[in-house]
């Protein structure tokens, strides 16, 4: 039901905005630790790489990051190393249907994370709104084993 006008209070209105903000911000400023993930990241150009790498490393303190340029780089770190995360752009040309993607995709206990790096900034992913919507895809719930047919 709507309140009468005649009945608004501000200073309820400005207690009520002041504590959702501060709960907001509350949320935001929460300290996760990512010590145990590793991270690797295949993008060819070079700046939006180097962006990507500046931006998630400020998001996910303490994860171990690796950023390659070619998908032969990133075919041999997945082959040579454990990883349980992989972050592509899906928008970056044959990335989609690159024979990393597929071998990422079947990768024992790891998330495939898509996300658009055009237009990544950090100034733009320190927002606390943009940084949660980035940070869950990270926090998706990482299998254990392997599934055997």
């Amino acid at each position: 039901m709507a309140k009468n006008i005649e009945d608004f209070d501000d200073e309820e209105m400005d207690s009520e905005a002041l504590a959702q903000l501060e709960a907001e911000e509350n949320a935001a400023q929460i300290v996760r630790d990512y010590s145990d993930r590793r991270i690797l990241i295949w993008e060819e150009d070079d700046t939006r790489r180097e962006t990507c790498l500046e931006v998630l490393t400020d998001l996910l303190v303490g994860a171990t990051f690796k950023a390659v340029k070619t998908e032969a780089e990133a075919q041999e770190q997945l082959e040579n190393d454990d990883w349980d995360t992989f972050v592509v752009d899906f928008y970056s040309d044959g990335v989609s249907s690159s024979e990393f993607v597929k071998n990422a995709n079947n990768y024992p206990g790891s998330i495939l994370v898509a996300i658009n790096m055009a237009p990544l900034t950090l100034q733009e992913e320190r927002d606390p709104a943009r940084t949660e919507l980035l940070r869950r895809l990270f926090d998706v719930e990482r299998a254990n084993t392997q599934i055997h047919a």
